[in-house]
């Protein structure tokens, strides 16, 4: 026999975050939806033009270049991201003194608002700045580090600095979680030190590691402030990627919201693959 109080007490539960959810996000996406498939001159109401916005993205180079460079910029600061955070909460696990201090100073870039650290490596990144300073020390010339060709190594280092603490909690706390006992058993039965970091600790720490990566790779190829107080997407498109795009097809490209709609309906399918393959982890 059905439960009618038992429903309905769960869906109490249920239902404020299910409205929440549905106001903040899927509310938006249908409207997103709708709206790519329609002309929205201002002035003049909504006339629908079926595929033809999307039609002309795909034809579009923008799209190519964007998703390229988007790929091109999350993917070497995730990968550099998860190898610092890893060693650091390697480092932070053990017992020393001090490990507290240390803890909580690894957090601060992560702290740090995101404009803020922009701000922060405008003086690194200025001609006469530190990061060319440290190059002349070594007996290097001097570069443009947000030129054409140092641009996007010069945003990911940036990315890098500030996101690596996200990788050192997750870690962390995956760590703290590994029982004390199969690192004792395997001291004894004589595994180094190596051997019980590769047969223990990274195979129990896989599952940690994939949620991490996969919520960072989301987060940098969403990445906004990074790109466009550091460069604007320039220069000549070098760090153009789908958020910038976004915003200069929508608001620097006559107002055409309808086709950013279709711009971002577009990419939607690559973030679902990522967001499917985050969940699964958690299952």
């Amino acid at each position: 026999m059905v439960n009618v109080k038992k429903i309905v007490s769960n869906w109490t539960y249920i239902f404020p975050a299910m409205t929440v959810l549905t106001l903040i996000l899927i509310v938006p996406l249908l409207f997103t939806l709708w709206m790519s498939f329609h002309r929205m001159p201002i002035g003049h109401p909504p006339t629908f033009t079926g595929l033809s916005n999307f039609v002309r993205i795909f034809r579009s180079p923008i799209f190519y270049v964007s998703l390229k460079n988007t790929f091109v910029y999350a993917f070497p600061a995730v990968a550099i991201k998860a190898i610092i955070g890893l060693g650091v909460a390697l480092l932070l696990n053990q017992k020393f003194g001090g490990r507290g201090i240390l803890r909580g100073l690894s957090i601060l870039p992560w702290a740090i608002p995101p404009f803020i650290a922009c701000v922060l490596f405008w003086f690194v990144y200025d001609y006469r700045g530190v990061g060319n300073f440290i190059l002349s020390t070594l007996g290097l010339k001097p570069i443009h580090w947000l030129g054409y060709h140092y641009a996007m190594p010069s945003i990911i280092l940036v990315n890098i600095w500030r996101g690596w603490p996200f990788f050192y909690l997750g870690f962390l706390a995956g760590l703290q979680a590994i029982p004390a006992e199969l690192h004792e058993s395997a001291e004894i039965d004589g595994a180094s030190s190596s051997q019980r970091l590769l047969f223990i600790t990274l195979p129990l720490l896989k599952p940690v590691f994939l949620i991490v990566c996969g919520l960072s790779l989301m987060w940098t190829m969403g990445d906004f402030v990074i790109p466009k107080m550091m460069t604007g997407g320039g220069p000549v498109d070098a760090t153009l990627t789908i958020p910038m795009a976004t915003y200069k097809i929508a608001f620097l490209m006559g107002l055409n919201y309808p086709l950013a709609s279709a711009y971002s309906v577009s990419i939607l399918p690559i973030f679902a693959i990522l967001i499917y393959f985050t969940v699964k982890q958690l299952e």
